[in-house]
């Protein structure tokens, strides 16, 4: 039997995933929510309010065979990343059920309003759910190729449309971006924005994907994403230290061949490249927020020359360590 949404949830309780509201100017979030009801199972969910997007973590379990329906129109752009279990969904005006499982993504636009999710008994899922508002959507994906040139086409004309047909794999980039916001203190008052940006990026992984041809598995097994994770959380802070690609490799216990290749794939960036922006940065707050002078800087990071500091960090940044130091001694004396 098909179960109306609105005949069981209580929806000042459990927000509707779909709905941006346009008034969230700085985003507002909540605690996990627990909530059970008897027809449908257990529901723990966060949501994130930010501007022209709704985020939602939201885990449901059942020991019954659910079919549950919601007759909702709604105008937004709905982006699933499928995390664990399996969800079924028939929309209004799609020919074809998007069956999710997990470590999946798709995106949908239904503005004909009407769903049926299903799971099987005995089920245990988790969402990382994200809706966008249509006209922000419009003038994110541009309009330059074209798989863009057939959503633009579908959103002008209110078809609906899914991204691609079937799904795509959420790639360990996709992933380390997930765990990231789902980690993140969304209480402070810069937690909207950094989320956000978190959020865009996720989106523009996802539309690279649907753009280009199916890929392949990564082969990143968990257990070196796990590794990879915890060599970036040592570069962290031994960032200052001589290291060598085999030394990393006897730290997190991968051959190097893995370890350059997984680390790029996770998190966007080589081994070495990311060592490089964690050691300029470090610099830049130095120049900033100290009184060392350039040489001074350059001996801590390691640099036997200072024009050869000058020149890396030029090459990086965008500006010479020396206009940087003189630029903030001109702010200090406003």
């Amino acid at each position: 039997m098909v179960i109306n949404s609105y005949d069981i949830l209580d929806l000042n309780n459990f927000p509707k995933p779909q709905t941006v509201e346009r008034a969230s100017s700085g985003g507002r979030s909540s605690d996990f929510v627990d909530c059970y009801y008897p027809r449908i199972g257990a529901l723990k969910f966060r949501s994130n309010l930010l501007p022209h997007m709704h985020l939602m973590n939201i885990q449901w379990s059942s020991e019954e065979l659910v079919e549950l329906a919601d007759t909702a129109s709604s105008d937004t752009i709905n982006i699933n990343f499928h995390l664990s279990g399996d969800l079924d969904t028939r929309f209004s005006g799609i020919r074809n059920e998007l069956n999710m499982r997990p470590r999946k993504h798709n995106l949908v636009y239904a503005p004909e309003g009407g769903f049926t999710n299903r799971i099987a008994p005995h089920s245990s899922l988790q969402m990382f759910h994200l809706s966008i508002e249509k006209g922000f959507f419009i003038d994110s994906i541009g309009c330059d190729d074209h798989w863009s040139e057939r959503i633009q086409n579908d959103l002008v004309h209110n078809r609906p449309f899914v991204a691609v047909e079937g799904t795509r794999d959420i790639t360990p980039l996709m992933m380390n971006l997930i765990s990231e916001v789902c980690n993140s203190n969304m209480r402070t008052p810069m937690s909207g924005l950094l989320i956000q940006s978190k959020l865009l990026e996720l989106l523009a992984l996802q539309i690279g994907q649907f753009r280009g041809p199916v890929g392949q598995s990564t082969g990143i097994r968990i257990d070196e994403i796990e590794k990879l994770r915890m060599l970036k959380q040592y570069l962290d802070t031994h960032f200052l230290d001589e290291l060598s690609l085999s030394q990393l490799s006897r730290i997190c216990l991968l051959n190097e061949f893995k370890l350059k290749r997984g680390f790029k794939e996770l998190f966007g960036d080589t081994v070495f490249g990311y060592l490089r922006k964690l050691r300029m940065e470090y610099a830049e707050r130095l120049l900033l927020d100290s009184g060392n002078t350039v040489e001074e800087v350059a001996s801590q990071l390691g640099y036997e020359y200072a024009h050869h500091f000058s020149t890396a960090f030029k090459k990086f940044k965008g500006i010479s360590p020396s206009n940087l130091h003189a630029r903030k001694a001109a702010d200090t004396k406003h």
